[in-house]
């Protein structure tokens, strides 16, 4: 099979992530990438993840400190994935495509929407592919509410519901995950949730939200679940407490171009948890948007509740991607250990077919703005005291409080 060649640009914890996954693709026989390249601002990370991809590819790619560099001394080098912290994407991302690269990169696609405009601009004028790595909707149960919907399973749908609260003051994963300028956790989780509401129910036409800062110092938790070398070198550096500048609480309804109204509760902080996701139709309601290692269940007016293996059985016309069917033939997550890997292969694969065949991709730089744009809605919607349009943050017209992100980072 035809390959391309790829640098992986970010070799922190994400971007070990993103090795298994290309382990993942490579033991299938849909592989379409080598991988020939690592590259981080710290030759501490990029020499660690050089040893893992060796472990897990068999070869040790070469290790850059300077994305130009890489793409200088890398022959034929084709496209790379950037895994670096969101401050910094727009940086990374529009430097590689001006220098002829196609470009994957990690949600949230960029630090604010004017951010994720200069990466689409510059993927427009070095006439590049431009993919963000939203992984949520690729998960087979995502992929089977959307065949319900499009089919008409529960009628007409009316309303949605995403609520996630979850309570407590640790440490979100990393502490720059806790600052305004780096995006902070409604944000970086925020992204996948409005992506899940986007593909099921269409486009966000309004928003009306409030955010809070509940918690202002984040404390270290006294050990992590990831196994992970990288992650768990971090945990140990840790400070015991750091200071929290980001929102970590939301509210919001979003009124959606189809008329579907859609509440949302969304927290990575303060005394209570709370969750629950539900689509409302005139004829039915299914439970779940579907979401990485997820399962759903659908309840028509009158009838017993279908689990998602009784929708697999008695559904007709579903069916995913060959290289998805290959890495999910029960079409069941939720108890794949590897799911996490499996969905960032089926991104992978997505992209290298996108650009040996010149498909369009399914998450491009417009689809992973208007994700972003959805959630600083929100934060937008409460500066300003009002309902906003999302025609209004998606072209920075209401941007008061993105702005202040872009003047710290020397975007203006």
């Amino acid at each position: 099979m035809e390959k391309i060649r790829l640098g992986l640009v970010g070799c922190g914890g994400m971007g070990t992530r993103h090795l298994y996954g290309l382990r993942e693709l490579a033991e299938t026989p849909f592989n379409n990438i080598e991988l020939c390249a690592l590259c981080d601002i710290r030759r501490e990370n990029v020499e660690l993840a050089a040893t893992e991809a060796e472990k897990l590819l068999g070869v040790r790619p070469a290790i850059f400190t300077d994305l130009e560099e890489m793409a200088h001394q890398t022959p034929d080098l084709t496209a790379v994935d950037v895994v670096t912290d969101p401050s910094v994407h727009h940086t990374v991302v529009c430097q590689a495509l001006d220098l002829g690269l196609h470009v994957m990169v990690e949600k949230p696609m960029a630090i604010t929407v004017g951010a994720c405009q200069q990466m689409i601009d510059a993927a427009t004028r070095n006439n590049r592919k431009l993919s963000v790595a939203e992984n949520y909707r690729r998960d087979p149960s995502a992929r089977l509410v959307n065949h319900l919907l499009k089919t008409g399973a529960i009628g007409t749908p009316y309303m949605g519901l995403f609520h996630s609260l979850s309570a407590g003051n640790s440490i979100f994963i990393t502490p720059w995950r806790h600052l305004k300028d780096k995006g902070g956790p409604i944000v970086d989780m925020g992204v996948h949730m409005a992506d899940q509401i986007r593909y099921q129910l269409g486009d966000i036409a309004e928003v009306y939200g409030d955010v809070w800062l509940v918690e202002p110092v984040r404390r270290k938790a006294d050990s992590i679940g990831d196994t992970y070398t990288f992650y768990q070198n971090r945990h140990k550096a840790m400070d015991n407490e750091v200071p929290a500048t980001a929102e970590d609480t939301s509210m919001a309804i979003f009124k959606m171009e189809s008329g579907v109204t859609v509440n949302w509760l969304i927290s990575r902080g303060g005394t209570g948890s709370y969750g629950g996701e539900m689509i409302l139709g005139d004829q039915g309601c299914i439970n779940g948007f579907g979401a990485r290692g997820s399962r759903v269940s659908m309840k028509r007016r009158d009838e017993d509740e279908m689990t998602q293996e009784d929708l697999l059985a008695s559904v007709d016309g579903f069916a995913l991607e060959p290289l998805a069917e290959h890495l999910f033939p029960s079409r069941i997550t939720d108890t794949d250990s590897k799911v996490d890997w499996k969905i960032i292969a089926l991104e992978y694969y997505e992209l290298a077919e996108a650009i040996l065949n010149d498909r369009e991709l399914e998450v491009d730089g417009l689809e992973g703005m208007k994700d972003v744009a959805a959630i600083y809605a929100i934060f937008e919607s409460a500066r300003a005291g009002r309902a906003v349009k999302m025609s209004e943050v998606e072209t920075c017209q209401v941007y008061e409080y993105q702005s202040e992100i872009d003047e710290s980072l020397g975007l203006l």
